[in-house]
């Protein structure tokens, strides 16, 4: 449901602290919402909602590079977490064995990454990452966060101030592993 702009832009003071948008608290202080006995802070939904819409703006806003995303988030998570078997990267990505196995046989073969056995079980290999692979990755990081600075810079003194705010948490969302819904 698309809401006015008048709406949008309206603000209110909110129950537990902090303006924000009519309809949402804003900036909520944790503390208020603890001691008020709000399991989740009104405005949850709207934020994911909104994180949704960013990730694929992004997708949009920023160069695609030469490898794909299932790719890349395998090169970073060998990169940030060290050597992993290909069963952990098919569980990680959520991608089939034989896709994996092929992703890997690409980035091999281009250098940036590389088999090595585990040192666990001679009869399996690990996947690590080669210094060229770290440096590709800096690289492509480098040019996205300088492509999405660009277009933050664009936003407003608040807006960017907002972002800003939230960037430990953003950090702290995405440090966090993934789980199944189910589980």
């Amino acid at each position: 449901m698309q809401r006015s702009t008048a709406t949008r832009h309206s603000e209110v003071q909110s129950p537990v602290g902090g303006r924000g948008p009519a309809g949402s608290t804003g900036s909520v202080d944790p503390a208020a919402a603890d001691s008020a006995g709000l399991a989740e802070p009104a405005g949850l939904a709207e934020a994911a909602e909104a994180l949704e819409r960013v990730t694929s703006w992004l997708r949009r806003a920023i160069r695609p590079a030469e490898w794909n995303a299932v790719a890349l988030s395998t090169l970073d998570a060998v990169d940030r977490t060290g050597p992993h078997r290909i069963s952990y990267l098919v569980g990680h990505e959520r991608i089939t064995q034989p896709g994996m196995t092929g992703i890997v046989d690409r980035l091999a073969a281009a250098g940036l990454v590389r088999r090595q056995p585990d040192p666990a079980d001679g009869r399996a290999a690990l996947v690590a990452i080669t210094p060229a692979g770290h440096d590709y990755l800096l690289s492509i990081r480098a040019q996205r966060a300088e492509a999405l600075a660009a277009h933050i810079r664009q936003l407003g003194p608040r807006q960017r101030c907002a972002l800003t705010e939230a960037a430990s948490a953003l950090q702290a969302l995405a440090a966090r592993p993934i789980k199944d819904r189910e589980g």
